[in-house]
């Protein structure tokens, strides 16, 4: 065949020589240019044949991408979404709403990125109510001084009085499409240059005062002492409220907050309130009405003694008030004991977060009884000396307590030191009803060649059978530091005994790796299970030819 290149035309003299580290002599050389003129001949006819096939084969392809253009234009006037009705349109705008937190002002999401689509959908966006009902407002404060100040240096602080104007002005026009719906707003004020809150947005929420259902201000006193002015006739739709003092220059310091009557709004349940001097039980609550009540500092909030902290007297008289709370949260200090409420029984608490110094919390713990819990968060941490030695009576308090919740499912602990020993009488007093387990526990030195550290608190929950303690386990989170005597093999053991029921492992070891065990879990892995086990790794002293010299960084691996 014609352009095919033949067995024979590859044949060459120096076959033999090829893909080695011969060097040909000048006659050998004059020979393989000879030997190389026929192959090169067939090459460049190659070459101009595939250019002329690529040449047709892109007019074809040009040609299809026509066609495709065409038909695609066609089958967009056929879609099914152009044919939706407009209320359920409607209904799958709604569903794009974040459902953790409020709406932010971003085109990003819905229901500004709603409207970028196509001119129908930003007319429907526009017109449903409630895509606008929920917002949350960063307010960066607005400049003390007037724009016409010429200072070059402050340029760019003088651009941030147009700025709260143009938030202030998409505040309003938001809330605006909101209808009569009940709203839910979130407001967070900017630290950075700690100016004054903008006066025209505060005016614009505060107007919509008889429509708030859900409300979480973190801002300055100034916002607070606006709040004073509305009393619960103000508020009839209000139902939660999350209030949270910025201190900006300790003016909160002094803050009346047993005058911010509106919290006992008639539809008022919810209520997450932290503080400079902020005491719980002296807010003007309804307190029978409440089903939730939060007295925590936020979590991403740097841990101060100026901090709202409540006394055990203070939530042993919230307990007894409130009593159809179903969640409750402090964040305790240690204080002496008045003893006038000696003891609590709530039947109704399902879900109860603590937070202090290990003797305060179990003094709180000794002291009430809470049949119906089935949540259960506790961080013991003293913020001075976070490892220092364990309390035994507090752990014996923790045991005993954990002892008389038959409904728990869910246990969070996050302590100082722990004794291995507590963790294994912990696990085998916990209800079978448990299915979420989580104990992380720092390094202390005081632990190092004791014989406490040598307990294997896993080996209580490995024993397959019927009579496995925590039967429906699943989720088992432990991060306790120290010297650990529990195997790979062990954990291995005990996550194949609990396979059925088991969906999340999570197991940080203060030791290398002995054995890689994801292989002969991966039938397990691939079939949801959730597998997160680190180990701490190995302490080898890498040497380096590099070492002592400039560029040794940049070497040494």
């Amino acid at each position: 065949m014609s352009g095919v290149i033949s067995a024979h035309t590859m044949d060459s003299p120096f076959t033999s020589k090829l893909g080695t580290n011969y060097c040909p002599t000048v006659d050998e050389t004059v020979e393989i240019e000879a030997v190389l003129i026929e192959p090169l001949l067939q090459m460049k006819r190659l070459d101009t044949k595939i250019a002329e096939l690529q040449q047709a084969l892109s007019k074809l392809l040009g040609e299809r991408e026509s066609l495709q253009t065409h038909v695609q234009a066609h089958k967009a006037l056929l879609s099914p979404i152009r044919r939706m009705p407009a209320d359920i349109m409607q209904e799958i705008f709604k569903a794009c709403l974040p459902t953790h937190r409020n709406c932010v002002m971003d085109a990003s999401e819905a229901p500004l990125l709603l409207g970028r689509i196509c001119s129908a959908w930003r007319d429907l966006s526009v017109a449903t109510p409630r895509l606008w009902a929920s917002l949350h407002i960063v307010d960066h404060g607005e400049p003390p001084w007037q724009e016409s100040e010429p200072d070059p240096d402050l340029e760019f602080i003088a651009a941030q009085g147009p700025r709260a104007a143009l938030v202030s002005d998409a505040v309003r026009a938001w809330l605006g499409r909101s209808g009569q719906c009940p709203l839910s707003i979130s407001l967070e004020y900017d630290l950075e240059f700690a100016y004054p809150p903008c006066r025209s947005i505060i005016q614009t929420i505060f107007s919509l005062a008889s429509r708030w259902q859900h409300i979480r201000f973190a801002t300055t006193t100034p916002v607070f002492q606006g709040l004073v002015q509305l009393s619960p006739v103000d508020v009839p739709e209000l139902k939660s409220v999350a209030l949270r003092g910025h201190q900006i220059g300790w003016d909160s310091l002094g803050f009346a907050w047993d005058s911010l009557s509106f919290l006992a709004g008639a539809k008022v349940q919810t209520i997450a309130v932290s503080g400079t001097g902020l005491v719980v039980t002296e807010l003007p609550l309804e307190w029978t009405r409440l089903t939730a009540l939060s007295n925590l500092p936020e979590e991403r909030s740097t841990w101060m003694p100026q901090e709202p902290r409540a006394t055990i007297d203070a939530a042993l008289l919230t307990m007894s008030r409130c009593t159809r709370l179903r969640s409750l949260s402090f964040d305790l200090i240690k204080l002496p004991i008045a003893g006038e409420l000696g003891f609590v029984d709530h039947r109704r608490l399902q879900s109860l977060h603590l937070s202090g110094g290990p003797g305060t919390t179990a003094s709180l713990l000794e002291r009430i009884s809470v049949p119906q819990l089935k949540d259960f968060t506790l961080r013991n941490k003293d913020p001075w000396n976070p490892a220092s030695e364990p309390e035994p009576d507090s752990e014996s308090s923790l045991v005993r307590f954990l002892g008389t919740l038959p409904l728990l499912e869910n246990l969070s602990l996050t302590t100082g030191p722990f004794r291995l020993s507590s963790v294994k009488e912990i696990l085998l007093h916990l209800p079978p009803s448990l299915q979420h387990f989580s104990i992380h526990a720092p390094k202390s030195p005081w632990y190092h060649g004791n014989p406490e550290s040598r307990v294997d608190f896993l080996a209580p929950l490995v024993t397959p059978g019927s009579t496995m303690p925590l039967p429906i386990l699943r989720d088992f989170d432990v991060a306790i530091a120290g010297e650990e005597i529990i195997t790979d093999s062990t954990l291995l053991q005990f996550i194949t005994a609990r396979a059925s029921t088991l969906r999340r492992i999570k197991f940080s070891f203060d030791r290398p790796m002995q054995s890689d065990i994801r292989d002969a879990l991966s039938p397990l892995i691939e079939n949801g299970l959730d597998f997160d086990v680190t180990y701490s790794p190995v302490n080898v002293h890498k040497y380096s030819p590099w070492t002592g010299l400039p560029d040794a960084p940049n070497r040494y691996k």
